[in-house]
């Protein structure tokens, strides 16, 4: 599956998601820009390094749409093919969201702890960076003690990647794409 993160303006980005033999999906605007790191790239790089297979993108590639993105709107079909594809898209992803289970939890939990943790290296000391790691240990607290041991096995590595691909994320213009190759999260050209 390759993942597209697609710069679309200046405060804005995109995702477009090729799977082989289903229809593409997109999410245009995406939430959660950042200049550094977009949100859901970071949940790109943590489900990826944890093994989560029905995290966001896990259960995207499963033939799910994680209940936010749409099949991509296809000239080659007529609108009776894309209406069918899109209910089946929907469908599809409804039942794969129900069976998540603990893992889109902690899709959610470990994305939040990690992006926090990375961010706070380079952030100044003030009371809403203190918040925030407050915050963290509250959420770490919830998870189990293998959620928190395979958090924190993990660490340098998506540190690392969140690293590699920041500097990637913020040499694009307005435009340009950074393309990952899922379950891998290396960079496709």
């Amino acid at each position: 599956m390759k993942v597209h993160f697609i710069r679309s303006g200046e405060r804005r980005y995109s995702i477009r998601i090729e799977r082989a033999g289903l229809p593409a999906l997109v999410m245009d605007p995406a939430p959660g820009f950042d200049p550094d790191l977009p949100h859901d790239m970071v949940h790109f790089v943590v489900e990826a390094a944890m093994g989560l297979q029905t995290g966001v993108f896990g259960q995207i590639a499963a033939g799910g749409d994680a209940g936010s993105f749409h099949v991509e709107a296809d000239g080659a079909r007529s609108a009776k093919e894309r209406q069918h594809a899109a209910r089946k898209q929907v469908a599809k992803g409804a039942k794969l969201i129900k069976a998540q289970g603990r893992e889109g939890e902690l899709s959610e939990l470990a994305a939040f702890v990690f992006d926090i943790g990375w961010r706070s290296s380079t952030r100044p000391d003030s009371g809403a960076q203190r918040a925030a790691l407050g915050e963290v240990e509250r959420k770490r607290s919830s998870l189990l003690a293998d959620e928190r041991a395979r958090i924190d096995a993990e660490q340098s590595r998506v540190f690392a990647d969140f690293d590699r691909l920041s500097r990637a994320w913020r040499s694009l213009r307005v435009g340009d794409a950074l393309i990952l190759q899922w379950p891998s999260g290396h960079p496709i050209g």
